[in-house]
C-alpha cells in the first residue's frame, strides 16, 4: 500500500523546502503538489521515482511507514501555521477563546447539520 504522502511534507520541511520548489522539480503545479501531500490525491510510480531522485534517498522511502521523531512534528505543525494567512489565523484564536456553544454553532453552520 503506498502511504508517501504521509512522509511528504516531513522530508520537505526537514530540507527546508517550500511546495513550490518541491512542484518544480516534479514539473506539476504546487496544487497538484498539496494534493499530494495531504493525501487527497494518489502519487504515481513515476512521481515517487522523481520525488526518490530529488531527494536522493531509495523509493522504498516512501513506501514504509515511520512516525515522524517529536522535532520533525514540530517542524511540519510551525511550517504549516506560517502558510496561513492572517484572517486563517484570526479565526483560529476566536474560535479557541469561544464558548462551547459558540464553538457548536460554528461546527453546525460549517457541517450544514
Amino acid at each position: 500500500m503506498i502511504i508517501v504522502f504521509k512522509q511528504l511534507k516531513v522530508i520537505r520541511v526537514q530540507n527546508k523546502l517550500k511546495q513550490q520548489q518541491v512542484a518544480d522539480a516534479l514539473g506539476i503545479t504546487r496544487s497538484a503538489y498539496c494534493s499530494y501531500e495531504i493525501g487527497r490525491r494518489k502519487v504515481d510510480a513515476v512521481t515517487v521515482k522523481k520525488l526518490s531522485e530529488f531527494y536522493n534517498l531509495p523509493v522504498k522511502y516512501f513506501y514504509e511507514e515511520r512516525d515522524a521523531e517529536i522535532g520533525d512534528k514540530d517542524e511540519v505543525i510551525k511550517e504549516y501555521l506560517s502558510q496561513l494567512t492572517k484572517e486563517e489565523r484570526d479565526l483560529i484564536c476566536r474560535f479557541r477563546v469561544a464558548d462551547n456553544q459558540t464553538k457548536e454553532k460554528i461546527f453546525e453552520s460549517l457541517i450544514g447539520e
